[in-house]
């Protein structure tokens, strides 16, 4: 296996496929930003299987061999439904990272943030409990998390003052593990950090993934490449992407 497939509702995905070069540089990697639809959070779980598996059919068509669904809201309601389908290795962010956090823990108070409708399926919440059934888990969602991040607002009063009142719930529970369970959360994980304290320690799904993806043993490319795809706006995403992943993105495809 050499060319692996992600996709995600936009530029958060990004902080998986970011991971996946630092650990495995050599293979080539296609990444479809759906940005037309973006968010997914607040969608139905039907809408989110249909745009997971437009996603997926684009990228197969891409020849790749491999789908990573960068997206925790596609991983938590529409995985299942794409494995079914898709003749192809399918995984997503979960897994890798509800193990990270039942081999972090120490007290078993787990937080987790997600989208609205990561954290209404319940996914982590049910998957963490599995592992650990005397563990205590606040879920929270954070609407406000993926919009400051796509909309590049870097304002730091605002920015403060959005984090500290979306982690309000997580005060005074005792929480020593936290996941970061949407792939554009990383991206405020310095603020985040601040907010819950050195005591807090914080799960990059983005990492876990890639650490485990590592165990597939992928062929490396002869010529290890880079697309990206978008569904929309592929000016904003190449700037946002660039400043991002601290490389050039020259073929930005709307498609």
């Amino acid at each position: 296996m050499t060319k692996v497939g992600l996709f995600d509702s936009g530029v958060g995905g990004l902080t998986v496929l970011k991971e996946l070069i630092a650990a495995m540089p050599h293979k080539s990697y296609v990444y479809f930003a759906d940005t037309a639809r973006y968010p997914y959070g607040g969608k139905s779980q039907e809408t989110i299987i249909r745009y997971s598996l437009e996603n997926s059919n684009f990228l197969l068509e891409q020849g790749v061999e491999l789908i990573a669904i960068a997206c925790h809201t596609a991983t938590s309601l529409a995985l299942h439904e794409l494995q079914k389908n898709l003749n192809i290795p399918i995984l997503g962010v979960i897994e890798p990272a509800v193990e990270k956090m039942v081999a972090t823990t120490k007290n078993k108070h787990l937080g987790v943030l997600g989208t609205r409708a990561t954290i209404a399926s319940g996914m982590y919440q049910r998957k963490l409990l599995e592992k650990l059934p005397d563990a205590t888990i606040t879920a929270c969602a954070c609407p406000l998390f993926v919009p400051i991040i796509e909309e590049q607002i870097t304002s730091p009063e605002i920015i403060k003052l959005v984090v500290k009142e979306t982690l309000a719930p997580f005060k005074g529970k005792s929480i020593d593990t936290l996941l970061l369970g949407c792939t554009h959360y990383p991206l405020l994980q310095k603020e985040i950090q601040e907010e819950m304290g050195p005591h807090v320690t914080l799960v990059n799904p983005a990492k876990t993934f890639a650490e485990m993806l590592q165990k597939h043993n992928l062929a490396k490319s002869s010529t290890p490449e880079l697309s990206f795809f978008v569904s929309d706006d592929p000016e904003r995403f190449r700037a946002i992407g660039e400043s991002f992943l601290g490389i050039s993105m020259p073929h930005v495809k709307k498609v």
